[in-house]
């Protein structure tokens, strides 16, 4: 997923054997020898509610002594300079110390990491607690069951509709609704949202924090703390009432009256044989944000997700889909690859090893593929007898990581896997990928029916879905087709809107209603593996995306949206992915082959096979 953009060079790993390590050094498994001991329920929970406890705690002192030390230092730095910096550089001094003191925090925290480690014990003893609670009450309840089907609210198709906020409704109502998005709305509309995030991001939380006093008014007026509460604050704001929104979107549709959009469809980038490197500036200033970013990531998205939560609709089933069994996946297999291709140099621009595993590894399946110039990597599967007549599906994820990862810093534990914090883990996207490919291989294999499917992995999504913004409609398909982003964060989140990438001009938004066929085959995947679905009308994140924000993958016949890959706290060295979360989503990427068989084509439009029925 783009989130930010940081570009490092470091030589090419390759996966080393993992090795079982002492009780207490990191929990790493073999993969190819005996499973670790059960614990019981008891000990179970103990141990993960110390474990997420632990890693939240860590987040949290990272970013308090960051926050502390932007505040602190450049104050006491500027109070002792008073008497010597001239009154016309007081303001530039002030900027650059305290951007100055972020980046030697935030260097502090990733390679020593005073806050993070107090922030850890802190966080076990909390862990401990709950684990306690949560212990006592699963020897009551007992073990848990098997993944089973899940049953949702059943409702007749044509009464859901797309979520539009407040403000975007009026004018709906005043002006009628919008037939078509051109990019002067898609930009003025993605303006006036990121403007209106950022314009409560940076006042609400200070006069707040003013309002209220003490430790944790000082907190929110003074350290970034606030901005980043403001930030969560404003995005909930954008997605109900949408007065940033509103305003950019009548600017959109101004300029649209005055100057009409044209008919004739965007051309995409000729693709480069080479892709050019930043110069030692550009560099520098990548590495930077990278090094500031990694304290605010997942404070931001945590509570980001946990905001969007609030506004959490009740998923329905408005089609008709066939009887399957619950969709099962080769759990060790899995890890095995997902490890493999994790541990992969492949920064963004430099995928040549990835897909080049990507392409031995479809080659394996009997699927024949393609290779662009810039590195994507297109394929193709032919659809079972009999539903030819069946939409296409596209499963698409990235190969490029946004910093290095490597190999041998990768750790498997019983419930997780991470990394020694010493790079990123890569899950973001290549958990995506091997989600992708154990899906297919297990339809294969189980010998499912299936339709046509087609494989994108892109490349260059970490710095402004580039490669994506390389093809055209036609690259992928010309037949109407139900497009699965595996690159989205949790699983259960169903996110049915989401905005353009504020870095990416020519990227656009989607918004789907839940009757819609693509959300229909979402919701059917997670409900026929045991999970039920969390629709969601707002954005991941205002301003960021994937790659189902090009016009490749979401105009002409084409329907995508990013659905979850399970990745946590990436672009960060605390990056993990739960091995549950990777398995439940290669689940549902069965579910997206599978489910799809049970549409056809008609025309330009995709309709159910079956007449739905409330019975």
């Amino acid at each position: 997923m783009k989130i930010q953009a940081n570009v490092q060079n470091l030589p090419a790993s390759r996966l080393q054997t993992l090795k079982q390590t002492p009780q207490g050094a990191g929990d790493k498994v073999d993969l190819g020898g005996a499973p670790p001991p059960q614990k019981s329920p008891f000990g179970e929970k103990m141990a993960e509610s110390i474990e997420i406890c632990a890693h939240q705690g860590k987040k949290l002192g990272t970013l308090a002594m960051v926050s502390y030390a932007t505040a602190a230092l450049p104050l006491m730095a500027l109070t002792a300079g008073i008497n010597v910096i001239p009154d016309a550089l007081f303001g530039p001094a002030a900027i650059g110390t305290m951007i100055g003191a972020m980046a030697l925090s935030a260097w502090e925290e990733k390679h020593i990491g005073v806050g993070k480690q107090l922030g850890r014990v802190a966080g076990a003893a909390v862990g401990a607690g709950v684990g306690l609670v949560r212990g006592l009450a699963a020897q009551v309840v007992g073990p848990e069951d098997a993944p089973s089907k899940v049953e949702i609210h059943k409702q007749l198709p044509g009464q859901a509709k797309a979520f539009r906020p407040l403000v975007q409704r009026g004018l709906d109502g005043a002006l009628g609704p919008i037939q078509s998005r051109s990019k002067a709305l898609e930009i003025s509309e993605l303006v006036g949202a990121t403007a209106s995030t950022l314009v409560v991001a940076y006042t609400v939380p200070g006069m707040i924090g003013n309002a209220i006093g003490g430790p944790v008014g000082n907190a929110l007026a003074t350290t970034l703390i606030g901005p980043l509460s403001g930030m969560v604050l404003g995005g909930l704001v954008e997605s109900t009432l949408g007065v940033g929104r509103g305003a950019g979107e009548l600017v959109g549709r101004v300029i649209d009256k005055i100057k009409p959009p044209s008919s004739e469809a965007v051309e995409a980038p000729k693709p480069k044989t080479e892709l050019s490197k930043p110069g030692l500036l550009k560099r520098g200033f990548l590495s930077m944000n990278g090094l500031i970013g990694q304290p605010v990531v997942g404070f931001l998205l945590d509570t980001t997700i946990l905001g969007n939560r609030l506004l959490a609709q009740k998923p329905i089933q408005s089609m008709h889909f066939e009887e399957r069994p619950v969709a099962t996946v080769n759990r060790e297999r899995l890890i095995h690859n997902f490890v493999s291709l994790a541990g992969i140099h492949g920064p963004s621009g430099e995928e040549k090893l990835v897909g080049d595993e990507l392409q031995a590894r479809l080659s394996k399946l009997g699927i024949a593929s393609e290779r662009r110039d810039d590195g994507t990597i297109l394929a193709t599967l032919p659809a079972t007898k009999g539903y030819e007549d069946s939409p296409t599906v596209m499963l698409s994820a990235h190969q490029d990581t946004v910093m290095p990862t490597k190999a041998e810093n990768i750790i498997v534990g019983p419930r997780r896997i991470h990394t020694n914090e010493k790079t990123i883990l890569g899950a973001d996207d290549r958990a995506g990928l091997a989600e992708i490919l154990e899906g297919t291989q297990s339809v294969l294999e189980q010998g499912l029916a299936h339709p046509e499917v087609r494989f994108v992995f892109t490349v260059d999504e970490e710095r402004g879905l580039l490669g994506a913004s390389r093809l055209k409609p036609e690259d992928i398909s010309n037949r109407p087709t139900l497009g699965f982003v595996v690159d989205a964060l949790d699983v259960k989140d169903v996110h049915l809107t989401n905005d353009a990438v504020i870095v990416n001009p020519s990227s656009v938004k989607y918004n789907y209603s839940q009757d819609d066929p693509l959300v229909q085959v979402v919701y059917r995947s997670m409900t026929n593996s045991g999970l039920t679905p969390r629709p969601i009308p707002a954005p991941i994140l205002t301003g960021a995306g994937s790659d189902a924000n090009t016009r490749a993958f979401n105009s002409g016949k084409i329907r995508s949206m990013a659905v979850g890959a399970g990745e946590r706290d990436m672009h960060t060295p605390l990056e993990y992915i739960k091995i549950d979360d990777l398995e439940q989503a290669a689940r549902h990427v069965v579910g997206y082959i599978t489910n799809s068989c049970d549409l056809q084509v008609q025309g330009d439009q995709i309709v159910p096979r079956k007449a739905f029925s409330l019975d």
